[in-house]
């Protein structure tokens, strides 16, 4: 099937829907989605206030967007960060991949923002982590590193999820250490039928410094962007 070439205007409003993307992301990425406004996007990005509403519904729209464009960018920065230990340690490429999600997680304040309210969250991470998640997992199970319940692996992810963002939610909320990350994980690791020292010795390395990866604005989500954020 031939590919079709975009017109000049569709080209057009892609660069100005990457521009607002890209705007809203280093605001957010400051001050957190709540502190953002639709008007300081606009702004940033170089175009009238009303221009913002040909491309998104509101805030928590292009909020949305932006979350799928990180997500997507975290899997594959995890793909590049754990490629050294190709196939052979299939429990550690899931730790360390993880590990750097629930890092971004506690450090960026557009996550702090998100992680307020963890069902929206869950649901964005759960279907946008899905393709590396799912490779991973078929690599474990087939490596006898996974047990899970029933080989249900919609409920492993789901619950891998929930786990996650509860753990995280914890630390930003004050009730566990920055440091709470590697037993968040490990109990994860766990949860996947890892015995628990080498669930231990899976999460206690020095976890590898994220490789810098430009995020590709112009992806787009399957998955319909959740409808409020507050």
């Amino acid at each position: 099937m031939a590919i079709r070439t975009p017109t000049r205007t569709q080209a057009r409003q892609q660069r100005t829907r990457i521009r607002l993307l890209e705007a809203a992301y280093e605001l957010m990425s400051q001050t957190g989605v709540d502190d953002t406004s639709i008007n300081a996007i606009a702004d940033l990005a170089d175009v009238g206030f009303g221009t913002f509403y040909n491309y998104f519904d509101s805030k928590d729209d292009i909020a949305a967007n932006v979350l799928d464009c990180v997500i997507d960018n975290l899997g594959r920065r995890n793909d590049l960060a754990t490629q050294a230990l190709d196939e052979h340690d299939p429990v550690k490429i899931v730790a360390i991949s993880v590990r750097l999600v629930a890092h971004e997680m506690s450090v960026n304040p557009m996550w702090t923002s998100w992680v307020a309210h963890p069902e929206l969250v869950v649901n964005r991470m759960r279907d946008g982590f899905r393709p590396f998640g799912r490779r991973d997992f078929d690599r474990a199970v087939l490596a006898d590193a996974f047990d899970l319940v029933d080989d249900d692996f919609e409920l492993a992810w789901g619950s891998l999820m929930w786990m996650l963002v509860g753990g995280v939610k914890g630390v930003l909320d004050g009730r566990h250490q920055l440091e709470s990350e590697n037993r968040i994980v490990e109990g994860i690791l766990r949860m996947l039928g890892v015995p628990p020292k080498a669930a231990a010795a899976a999460t206690t390395s020095d976890l590898p410094s994220p490789p810098k990866l430009e995020i590709d604005f112009s992806f787009k989500s399957p998955v319909a962007p959740p409808t409020a954020t507050g």
